[in-house]
């Protein structure tokens, strides 16, 4: 069976890899090469709710412009007044063409980003074309194996238990949206034995809520 994962490289950031375990969600951020700064494994338990956000790249400053104009403008200096000489019209050129590098990285690394977050980490990914179904799928399957190993973990009954704990439980489920409505209720029905958890009131005083039985 394959294990669903997704890992994005990129050139400032370094790497950043998914992978869902059994027990939980493994992330590992770092260089391409070498030890990771971020290693973690995040519990089922602790992972909902998931999302995925698509950000707008913010206006880019003139600061970052600042240094590659200069460099650009002192190439062009230098070229006009020694034309004639070989190594300046070298060093010029090489200083045009690292000005002109260095403001297409700023424009290309400053693009839109992915948030993903859960309960327990936010990470964010650079948003490219090849790498946004990948996301988005595996996204889906981390949702898909966190509400299955809840429901399979935390979402049976039994009568004869402690009924608050479950109930609570059960509660929790439903928060998480891992149980609906109508799961919720009829989960809680078999529980407790009572048509509804809600209170009835008489005179403006709480009464208990009837049996079934």
């Amino acid at each position: 069976m394959t294990v669903p994962q997704f890992t994005q490289h990129h050139f400032l950031r370094g790497s950043t890899r998914l992978v869902l375990g059994p027990n939980g969600l493994y992330v590992s951020q770092g260089p391409r090469r070498g030890a990771a700064r971020l290693e973690t494994e995040i519990p089922y338990e602790e992972l909902l709710p998931i999302t995925l956000e698509y950000q707008e790249p913010k206006p880019v400053r003139v600061r970052p412009f600042v240094i590659p104009a200069w460099l650009i403008a002192q190439a062009a200096l230098h070229l006009t007044k020694n034309s004639d000489d070989a190594a300046a019209i070298l060093v010029g050129g090489l200083s045009f063409l690292l000005g002109l590098a260095a403001v297409v990285l700023v424009r290309r690394y400053r693009g839109r980003r992915v948030l993903l977050t859960t309960n327990r980490i936010h990470l964010a990914f650079h948003d490219s074309s090849r790498h946004r179904a990948a996301l988005s799928t595996f996204v889906d399957a981390m949702q898909l194996r966190a509400h299955a190993y809840l429901r399979e973990e935390y979402a049976a009954v039994n009568p004869l238990g402690h009924i608050e704990l479950q109930l609570h439980r059960l509660h929790w489920l439903r928060q998480l949206k891992v149980l609906s409505e109508q799961e919720y209720r009829t989960l809680s029905t078999r529980l407790t034995g009572r048509l509804s958890q809600d209170s009835i009131k008489l005179m403006g005083q709480d009464l208990e809520t009837p049996y079934l039985n």
